[in-house]
């Protein structure tokens, strides 16, 4: 059993096509992985959920996608904020006196 050298470049691009979405969405898992809980609450975000989405989603590549870069758009900043200690993302101001 022979390939040519046509199809083992066929095969490297496309196992390198498909590899590229899978980084990414194993990225974000390990970056939601590795922040701890209290960090997730105070965020007031569910750190499970978005672990077992993120893990469907990279079973399921098409909807991992959208699902990474929903994560790395709107969910990690957020995270890495109070991670930090900036808290006032977090904080509700609308306390009902009008101001701001």
């Amino acid at each position: 059993m022979i390939f040519s050298i046509g199809e083992i470049f066929r095969t490297a691009v496309l196992i390198a096509v498909a590899g590229i979405p899978l980084a990414g969405i194993g990225l974000m898992f390990l970056h939601a992985a590795r922040a701890p809980q209290w960090v997730w609450a105070l965020a007031g975000r569910r750190q499970v959920v978005w672990l077992a989405l993120l893990l469907g989603g990279a079973a399921i590549i098409p909807l991992g996608v959208p699902l990474a870069i929903w994560y790395a758009v709107r969910v990690r900043p957020e995270i890495d904020r109070v991670e930090r200690g900036d808290l006032a993302s977090t904080i509700d101001r609308d306390d009902g006196s009008g101001e701001p």
